[in-house]
């Protein structure tokens, strides 16, 4: 298990945008008790995680690449065949070495709503419980990330995304934490930092994680006394892990990105979150191949 940091929780302020969580807050709330509860505010944020990922509508519009894969797969099926390979039983499962991408338009008003949000789905070489497993180990990071510089927790409510006994300070169960990250991209002086709010549950069928920055501030703003790091925002992260059933050991993967980039056209953001999301997809099935 990954080494864990942990502080005085109630000394380090903690801070989430609430905007589109349906919990009765217009702006940023504090995740310490002060008004709505922490348990809210993140199952709110689950809630609309998990509506968002296992969303098939027409919202979503596929990648060039993706519309040619599962148009030539609707065709086989029409014409009698059967698609070859893992595939799970869902609408637009990933198959073979596949990785699908759709974009979406953002559903609701306010803060990052002109930025787009990224789907990305394909199969891994593991089960459900290792793929999350990796995902919630901070000491691995690197093995899927080459940009990582390492990433902290900094606190943890509950530490087994199997656990069903609810957290005394949160009410939910499952695994809960708040992490610090720092990458560094090619070109960029200053090391890319974000602090983010995990928070990731089993389902009947797998597991799902989703994510928030949260900030030190009401404002939304970082420790302005460090400025050794750019600080960036994920509106939200999500990752559905189901296991293919009738093939042991492959899990699909799906991913859900929304991500604000100030300073950066939103044309341009696009283009880096749509290879951002395959390569996260294909880094990660990496980890399990060798």
């Amino acid at each position: 298990p990954a080494t864990r940091r942990r502080f005085n929780y109630y000394h380090q302020r903690s801070y989430m945008r609430a905007h589109d969580l349906q919990v009765g807050a217009a702006s940023l709330i504090s995740l310490h008790g002060e008004g709505v509860a922490a348990g809210d505010i993140i199952n709110g944020l689950f809630r609309m995680g998990y509506e968002t990922v296992s969303d098939e509508s027409s919202r979503w519009t596929q990648e060039r690449d993706t519309g040619k894969i599962l148009s030539k797969r609707a065709k086989l099926i029409e014409s009698g065949k059967t698609v070859d390979g893992p595939i799970g039983p869902w609408d637009n499962a990933a198959c073979s070495d596949e990785v699908l991408v759709w974009t979406s338009k953002c559903s609701h008003d306010g803060f990052g709503c002109e930025y787009p949000i990224v789907r990305a789905r394909g199969l891994i070489p593991s089960s459900a419980k290792d793929m999350v497993d990796l995902l919630l180990d901070s000491s691995r990071v690197k093995d899927y990330n080459k940009m990582s510089l390492g990433r902290r927790d900094e606190h943890c409510f509950m530490s087994d995304v199997d656990d069903t006994t609810p957290c005394s300070e949160t009410g939910l169960h499952g695994e809960t934490r708040i992490m610090r990250s720092q990458s560094q991209p090619p070109v960029i002086r200053k090391p890319v930092e974000l602090r983010l709010l995990l928070h990731a549950r089993r389902l009947s069928d797998g597991y799902l994680t989703v994510g928030r920055s949260v900030w030190e501030t009401e404002e939304g703003t970082a420790d302005l006394n460090d400025t050794s790091a750019t600080r960036c925002e994920m509106l939200l992260s999500v990752n559905l892990i189901r296991d293919v059933p009738g093939f042991e050991g492959k899990c699909e993967i799906t991913t859900v990105t929304h991500g604000v980039s100030p300073g950066i056209p939103v044309s341009i953001g696009k283009r880096i979150a749509l290879a951002a999301a395959s390569k996260y997809i294909r880094d990660i099935r990496q980890v399990f191949d060798k």
